[in-house]
């Protein structure tokens, strides 16, 4: 078992045009799979991205928006962001730790973006906030507490697809059709005429749930 910590580094301040934010932004970090098969994710509140791709390694970027913060603050924020990884069991385990969630959204938004190796087995869990999934051609079971979530994959890739939000609306689209639901409580949108290996769900608790796969 390896296990590595990294403290995010503040590399880049930036005033943005007509704002009185900052913007700090870690230097790229890249990890080994040391022959993991499996991705798990935990990222607890802000803006995730994590994409597939033809890469061999585990690649991350973090960036600190700092709304209402003078600069000193924001880099305490910004220290306080850890990302912590461990291989287990054939596992590359990847957590977000130190995003204090009574910062995040009043003075602080935390967005990451993830790139994988789109062959890895993906299972992401996130807490609030905004989760973009795309490039995969393995299995994806993905689970956001609250907020938006949007997985996007190639139609070929997969047998079936379930989409399920407890409080909230879902969306569902393949190449041979676009099923949707909405309204209030317990909506579901299922899809099984896939004829690729794969499986995809997408689960969001309170919000808005889509699976494109084209």
């Amino acid at each position: 078992m390896n296990r590595f910590v990294a403290a995010l580094c503040a590399v880049a301040l930036v005033a943005p045009v007509a704002r009185a934010g900052n913007y700090l932004q870690s230097d790229p970090q890249e990890f080994a799979l040391e022959g993991a098969q499996r991705l798990s994710l935990e990222f607890p509140v802000g803006e995730l991205r994590l994409e597939g791709d033809e890469g061999h390694t585990v690649r991350v970027l973090v960036r600190v928006d700092c709304k209402s913060l003078d600069g000193d603050d924001c880099a305490d924020e910004a220290r306080r962001v850890r990302v912590d990884h461990e291989v287990r069991d054939g596992t590359f385990r990847l957590e977000f730790a130190g995003i204090r969630k009574n910062a995040t959204g009043r003075h602080i938004t935390v967005e990451a973006r993830v790139l994988v190796p789109h062959a890895l087995v993906t299972q992401a869990h996130m807490g609030v906030g905004k989760a973009d999934f795309a490039g995969f051609t393995r299995d994806v079971d993905v689970e956001l507490g609250v907020g938006e979530l949007t997985v996007r994959g190639a139609e070929r890739n997969y047998r079936d697809a379930d989409v399920e939000a407890g409080v909230g609306d879902v969306s569902l689209q393949t190449r041979s059709g676009h099923v949707r639901d909405h309204g209030f409580i317990g909506h579901r949108a299922h899809w099984s005429d896939g004829r690729g290996a794969g499986f995809v769900r997408a689960h969001v608790g309170v919000g808005h749930a889509s699976v494109s796969l084209r």
